[in-house]
């Protein structure tokens, strides 16, 4: 939907995406392939772009002025689809105020310092190594989603790629003994 919106506004700003996934590359690019997306899409496999905004659940995003000023961030269910989100781009592309939406819970550093480490060692070749790593870190930060989804994609990749199987998801927070919805 995003790619759809910046055709339609004739590409008259600046679009970005980052990926948040630990596999990188391999994984990503076929989804950007698939979905013809002709922004520049980067890659964070640390997650340090998560860890600076606080990203705990993807998809997240942020509205960032000419100055490199993060103007606005959105930490839940960041769609063009909402209308939330879209009143607020568009309001943000004429140069009026943004609303900005309730933040959460800040990311706990510790999780952060945590998967950085595991993902370390997955890009070393030791995604078992990484996923215990990341079993620590979402110790320290149960509602992480980020994390969380990096060990569930490394261990169960069917679920994940080509398209995310939101209904597993579901199943796995419920076995997991998780009690809160899937963000």
């Amino acid at each position: 939907m995003w790619q759809r919106y910046w055709d339609e506004r004739g590409r008259d700003f600046t679009m970005l995406a980052v990926a948040q996934d630990v596999q990188g590359e391999e994984k990503v690019a076929p989804v950007i392939r698939e979905r013809e997306i002709t922004f520049p899409v980067l890659i964070d496999r640390n997650s340090d772009l998560g860890g600076l905004l606080e990203f705990r659940v993807v998809p997240s995003g942020g509205f960032v002025d000419a100055e490199g000023i993060v103007c606005y961030r959105h930490v839940d269910d960041f769609d063009i689809g909402d209308p939330r989100v879209r009143v607020n781009l568009e309001d943000f592309l004429a140069g009026r105020e943004v609303e900005l939406p309730d933040q959460g819970e800040k990311m706990s550093e510790e999780a952060l310092e945590l998967f950085a480490k595991g993902a370390g060692l997955f890009a070393k070749g030791d995604p078992a190594g990484a996923v215990g790593i990341w079993r620590q870190a979402l110790e320290h930060d149960p509602d992480n989603f980020v994390i969380r989804s990096q060990i569930w994609a490394v261990e169960h990749p069917e679920h994940f790629y080509p398209v995310v199987d939101r209904e597993w998801q579901s199943l796995q927070l419920l076995k997991e003994g998780y009690d809160k919805p899937l963000p």
